[in-house]
């Protein structure tokens, strides 16, 4: 990112002044990259929603800093994808996924798909079932459903996914956007 890299925004992020459900870098950026995946354009209130305040509340010039720096990172991510390589993510894949920064991520994510179901809709529902099943996993958001508790006492199995997660995310962007998918 150029005018506003992304070690800034994390910072931003994270000061004391933002609201107390703010998201950081991590859901920040499975955010934005659900948005893209799904093809749901970058608006005010998907911003207002990941600081957890209207961007009119901000000063001006702070508003306009944080909008223009996650339109950067939407674009960057959208380059990613584009491009069929790996997404440069902001965390590591881990085993103890509870309270980690892949959880965050994976969160973030799961915000949009759970905010716009219609969004997260596929001809091919089974493919699309098993592109999300990592990411559902990493977020904890089923972990008392009785198929995720199954899983999660899967280790080697769950390893593989979570490393597999930024590979799926090109092929769930491709899912999504590829002609004839």
């Amino acid at each position: 990112m150029s005018t506003f890299d992304l070690d800034t925004l994390a910072d931003w992020l994270e000061n004391d002044l933002r609201a107390e459900d703010c998201m950081d870098i991590h859901m920040l950026h499975g955010l934005l990259t659900a948005l893209f995946i799904c093809g749901e354009p970058l608006s005010d209130e998907w911003l207002a929603s990941a600081i957890d305040q209207p961007l009119t509340d901000l000063p001006e010039d702070e508003a306009v800093a944080f909008a223009n720096g996650c339109v950067e990172l939407y674009n960057l991510i959208g380059e990613e994808l584009y491009s069929d390589s790996d997404i440069s993510l902001t965390w590591e894949p881990t085993t103890d996924w509870q309270e980690s920064d892949m959880q965050a991520w994976c969160q973030g994510f799961m915000e949009v798909v759970l905010q716009q179901p219609e969004a997260f809709e596929h001809a091919n529902e089974e493919q699309l079932s098993i592109l999300m099943l990592p990411i559902e996993a990493a977020s904890g958001f089923f972990e008392d459903e009785d198929d995720f508790k199954q899983l999660y006492r899967q280790s080697k199995l769950l390893k593989q996914m979570f490393n597999d997660i930024p590979e799926l995310l090109t092929d769930l962007y491709l899912l999504f956007h590829a002609p004839g998918k």
